[in-house]
C-alpha cells in the first residue's frame, strides 16, 4: 500500500530528476509507465483462467521496477557527474524522511560508480552521507569508518566546507553516545570550518547541536540562545524539518526549567511542522515531549495516549533510540499508576536498547526513574543500585543537574542507613 509519505517522497524525487533531465524526459517516463500498466492489465485480464479478470495493482514510483527504470533514464540521459549528483540528491530525500535503507542504497550506488570511475570527490561525499545514515541508526562503528575515510579525501582536497559537515556529524554521533565534552570539541571545530567557508545553514545546524549539549549540561538559557540563533537561519531558509527539530529542542529546555506552558507551546509548533512533513520520527519526538509535559502535570491518561502514539511513530521510522525513550516515559506513567510490574518491563526494555546503542544519558535517566519506582516499592537495596547506576551514567555524560539530583537521592539513602 502506498502511504502519504511515499507519495511525498516520490513527488520530491520526480521534481529532483526533472531539474536535471528536463520536463520532457519525465513526462515521457510517466507516460511509458502508464502504458506498461495498461498493457499488462489487458494481457493478464485476457489470459486469466478465473471467472473474473486478474486484479493488477497500480505500479508506483516506490516500486523497485519503476524506480530502477527511472535511474536507468537518468544514467542514459545525464553526464556522469550529474548522474551521481542525482543519486546523492535522492539519498538525501530518503534520509530526510528517515527511510534509511533506501538512503544507504543510493549512497552505495554513488560509491560503486565513483570508485569505478575514480571520482574521489563523489566517493568522499557518499562516504560522508552514508556515515551520517549509520549514525542516525546508532551504527557507530560503521559510521566512524566511513567518516574517517571521507576525512582523508577531504583533507587532500582542502575542502573546508565538507570537513565542517564531517566534524558536525562526528559531534552528533558522540553526543548520541553520551560523550558530551568530546562532542563539544567537534562542534567547535565544525563551527570554525563552517564560518571560514560561509556555510550559513551548516552554522545553523552547529548552533542547534551546541544548544543540545548545553541543555544536557544544564545550561538552559545558553541552550535557548543557541537554539534561537539556529531557528532564525532555518526559518529564513524555509527549512521546515529543522524548524520542527528546533522547536522540539526549545520545548525540552523549557521542560527542564519547569516551564510547562512554554514547553507545550513549542512541542505543538514542532508537531505542526512534522505533521505537514509526514515525518514519523519528528512527529514521535513532538508527541513524546507533550506526553512528558502532561505526565509532569499529572494528566496520566493523556500522557499515556500520547506516549503510545509516539512509540508507534518511532517504530514506523525504525528509530530504536526513540523507542527506548518512549519505553522510559511509559514506564514512568505506569509507575505512577502503581502498575509496577508493567513499569519495570518497560524500564528494562529501555535499558536494553540504550545499552545496545550506548546512549548514556537516556540510560542514566531510565536507571534514575527505576530508582524512584523502587522507592515507591520500598525496596531499599534496589533503590541504591538504581541510583548508583544512574550516577555512573550521568558522570560519563557530564549532565551536571542530573548528577546533583542523583547524589541527593543517594545521600538521603545513606542518612537513613545511619
Amino acid at each position: 500500500m502506498v502511504t502519504q509519505r511515499d507519495t511525498i517522497v516520490n513527488r520530491e524525487i520526480l521534481t529532483l530528476v526533472k531539474t536535471y533531465c528536463g520536463s520532457k524526459v519525465i513526462t515521457r517516463f510517466i507516460a511509458d509507465q502508464k502504458r506498461i500498466q495498461r498493457m499488462e492489465k489487458k494481457v493478464l485480464g485476457k489470459n486469466s483462467t478465473s471467472s473474473s479478470a486478474a486484479h493488477v495493482p497500480e505500479t508506483n514510483l516506490h516500486d523497485t521496477v519503476s524506480f530502477d527504470h527511472l535511474l536507468t533514464v537518468c544514467k542514459n540521459t545525464l553526464k556522469a557527474y550529474e548522474y551521481q549528483e542525482v543519486l546523492l540528491g535522492i539519498g538525501n530525500i530518503y534520509k530526510t524522511h528517515a527511510i534509511f535503507h533506501q538512503a544507504e542504497k543510493m549512497y552505495n550506488e554513488v560509491l560503486t560508480f565513483g570508485e569505478k570511475h575514480r571520482q574521489n570527490d563523489f566517493v568522499a561525499e557518499a562516504l560522508l552521507r552514508r556515515g551520517e545514515v549509520y549514525s542516525c541508526q546508532g551504527r557507530w562503528r560503521e559510521s566512524n569508518t566511513d567518516l574517517e575515510q571521507s576525512r582523508t579525501l577531504f583533507v587532500m582536497n582542502q575542502d573546508m566546507a565538507s570537513l565542517a559537515k564531517l566534524e558536525n556529524i562526528l559531534g552528533t554521533s558522540l553526543a548520541e553516545q553520551g560523550l558530551m565534552h568530546e562532542a563539544n570539541d567537534h562542534f567547535s571545530k565544525a563551527l570554525r570550518n563552517s564560518e571560514q567557508s560561509s556555510q550559513k545553514m551548516l552554522s545553523a545546524m552547529i548552533f542547534m547541536n551546541l544548544g543540545i549539549i548545553q541543555n544536557i549540561l544544564g545550561n538552559w538559557d545558553e541552550a535557548l540562545n543557541n537554539y534561537h540563533r539556529a531557528l532564525t537561519l532555518f526559518e529564513v531558509a524555509g527549512d521546515m524539518t529543522r524548524a520542527a527539530e528546533i522547536h522540539h529542542n526549545i520545548g525540552m529546555s523549557y521542560l527542564s526549567k519547569g516551564d510547562f506552558v512554554h514547553a507545550n507551546r513549542e512541542f505543538d509548533r514542532s508537531l505542526e511542522y512534522s505533521s505537514r512533513l509526514h515525518n514519523p520520527a519528528l512527529t514521535g519526538l513532538a508527541k513524546l515531549g507533550k506526553a512528558t509535559v502532561h505526565f509532569r502535570s499529572y494528566d496520566l491518561a493523556l500522557a499515556l495516549a500520547l506516549c503510545n502514539q509516539a512509540l508507534e511513530n518511532f517504530k514506523t521510522s525504525q528509530n530504536p533510540l526513540g523507542v527506548a525513550d518512549a519505553y522510559k516515559v511509559k514506564g514512568m506513567i505506569l509507575r505512577e499508576l502503581k502498575e509496577y510490574d508493567l513499569a519495570e518491563t518497560h524500564f528494562q526494555s529501555s535499558l536494553r536498547l540504550n545499552e545496545e546503542f550506548a546512549n548514556m544519558l537516556n540510560l542514566g535517566e531510565t536507571h534514575y526513574e527505576m530508582g524512584i519506582m523502587e522507592k515507591h516499592r520500598r525496596r531499599s537495596e534496589a533503590v541504591a543500585e538504581a541510583f548508583s547506576n544512574a550516577l555512573s551514567c550521568f558522570n560519563k555524560v557530564g549532565a551536571r543537574v542530573e548528577i546533583e539530583r542523583t547524589k541527593q537521592e543517594l545521600e538521603h539513602i545513606e542518612r537513613k542507613r545511619t
